[in-house]
């Protein structure tokens, strides 16, 4: 019985410690200490326990560590989440059959369309969404597209109606309630009217981040 006894402490240190540090494979030793402590309660030899250990212990570390791999991998939408680019507009300049180029943040990028949205129509001055990025390749969609890039911000693509303009910003009619927002940058020079339908690229604390629909580019001098 003195195996069992050590057997059942040692699962229990084990487990103590895979409950800190989440290792899951700690966690599989100790299922199989447990095992082992099983086994010499039920009168097995030392050695039958201590077989019963080695056991239980080469079947759960792999699935430990499947279990653990599966956890740490990226997900598209934590990928997304650590994107600070995820979710902002950009504007078409190019369409060629390598590629488009967008004009963000002042500067123009590679990028293509998310493999979803491949068959989609796109033409130069339309208004894209960041939903990711492979290497310095923009990835982008609709900006009326639900993709998993903006789960969060449900917001995004629908149409708002101007109710009045200020130098400070503008005031908007949307879910039958008064929002603060603004044109995105690249929209300042954009003259807007009340009554105007805009369409909700973003945001920035609690004022929407809005383009003129359809969401086309202003007139370059």
């Amino acid at each position: 019985m003195e195996i069992a006894i050590i057997l059942a402490i040692l699962a229990a240190a084990a487990l103590a410690i895979e409950l800190s540090s989440m290792t899951f494979y700690l966690l599989a030793v100790a299922a199989a200490l447990a095992t082992g402590s099983v086994v010499a309660w039920a009168g097995a030899s030392t050695g039958w326990a201590l077989a019963a250990v080695a056991l239980s212990a080469a079947a759960g570390l792999p699935v430990a560590h499947r279990v653990r791999a599966r956890l740490s991998r990226p997900t598209p939408e934590s990928e997304q989440l650590a994107d600070p680019d995820a979710g902002h507009a950009v504007r078409v300049e190019s369409v060629a059959p390598e590629g488009l180029r967008v004009a963000y943040r002042d500067t123009s990028w590679g990028a293509r369309l998310a493999d979803e949205y491949q068959d989609t129509a796109v033409s130069p001055g339309d208004l894209l969404i960041i939903v990711g990025r492979k290497g310095n390749d923009l990835r982008l969609a609709p900006v009326s597209a639900r993709t998993s890039a903006q789960p969060a911000d449900p917001d995004l693509g629908h149409l708002v109606r101007a109710e009045s303009v200020a130098p400070e910003g503008l005031r908007v009619a949307y879910r039958d309630t008064m929002r603060t927002g603004h044109l995105a940058d690249e929209y300042h020079d954009t003259a807007v009217s009340p009554g105007d339908l805009l369409t909700i690229v973003g945001r920035k604390g609690n004022d929407l981040v809005l383009a003129p629909v359809p969401a086309r580019a202003p007139a370059r001098s």
